[in-house]
């Protein structure tokens, strides 16, 4: 045999071998990307959120801060966009767990369901809240989201100069939760009215109340639950279709607060301040609320599922 036939035929064999060892990865592709993912991204160890001021270190019973960023089943999906929501990031990747085969189909379900964002957007600040959230995501599980924030910078800076003013001039170091809690409910009421106008606005924020003396629901609640953040009192927002207060947790109990509420319209104008919302059971406000406002999911506020 040749020594020109036996390189010949080692070529051929080698050309084969080749196109065997690309078929073979081609069909392995999936397992050899999260094997790269896992073993030379090392992305399990690498996967750092930032937390900004405003973040919340709270866990609720609908949904939970968490750590760990490869999702392995519907939960951790749900974890997993409200710890990204709550840290306050402008954009993050996280990845799905290579047995997770519903992965992508539960991110969309999610992301694509209005009211269980909107639920989500209750449980951080109000400055971490979102207004657009954009997701990207490939085939393999690496999913991006990118948020657009409900409060830029701006308005913040704004907020939190008059929220600053506020406490300075009405709080001291003497009282207790309540007695804040009261003195901030007394003071929205009293210098800001429940303006119609905005009704047709899907968002009305904080700053309309705070700084333009005027608001609607979701303004009262997002300048009340600022407060609260400030005063480290565990709260969140609770919406019915129609409605969105606070949920205040003093002396282990989850009290309702509705500031709107207690600042009614008046036909001729006048202020009135009220205390039939100011932190009442919920077998209370079954109890008042003849127009049903108030009805809300437990499925999604779980602390009141027994109430």
């Amino acid at each position: 045999m040749s020594t020109t036939n036996t390189i010949g035929r080692l070529s051929s064999f080698g050309f084969i071998f080749f196109i065997f060892l690309i078929l073979l990865a081609y069909d392995n592709k999936d397992k050899i990307y999260i094997f790269y993912r896992d073993n030379i991204l090392k992305v399990k160890d690498n996967i750092i959120i930032e937390r900004n001021a405003y973040f919340k270190d709270n866990d609720y019973l609908y949904v939970q801060n968490t750590n760990n960023f490869i999702s392995k089943n519907y939960n951790d999906t749900l974890n997993i966009i409200y710890s990204i929501i709550n840290s306050g990031v402008s954009s993050f990747t996280f990845y799905c767990d290579i047995n997770y085969n519903s992965c992508i189909q539960d991110v969309e379900s999610i992301l694509d369901n209005e009211y269980i964002l909107s639920t989500i957007n209750n449980y951080v600040h109000p400055y971490n809240s979102f207004d657009v959230i954009n997701t990207r995501y490939d085939k393999y599980g690496k999913i991006t989201l990118s948020i657009t924030k409900a409060y830029n910078e701006e308005q913040i800076k704004l907020i939190e100069n008059k929220v600053n003013e506020i406490i300075n001039n009405n709080i001291n170091s003497s009282m207790n939760d309540i007695e804040k809690i009261k003195v901030i409910h007394d003071y929205i009421i009293n210098n800001a009215n429940y303006d119609t106008s905005l009704e047709k606005l899907k968002y009305s924020k904080a700053d309309d109340v705070l700084l333009y003396r005027r608001g609607i629901c979701s303004s009262y609640t997002d300048a009340m639950s600022i407060f609260l953040n400030r005063f480290n009192i565990n709260n969140y927002k609770i919406a019915s279709e129609e409605h969105i207060w606070n949920l205040v947790y003093l002396n282990n109990n989850w009290l309702h607060l509705d500031l709107t509420w207690d600042d009614p319209v008046n036909e001729n104008g006048k202020d009135i301040l009220d205390y039939n919302y100011y932190l009442i059971t919920t077998k209370k406000l079954k109890e008042i609320d003849n127009s049903k406002s108030h009805r809300f999911n437990k499925d999604f506020y779980l602390e009141l599922k027994e109430s």
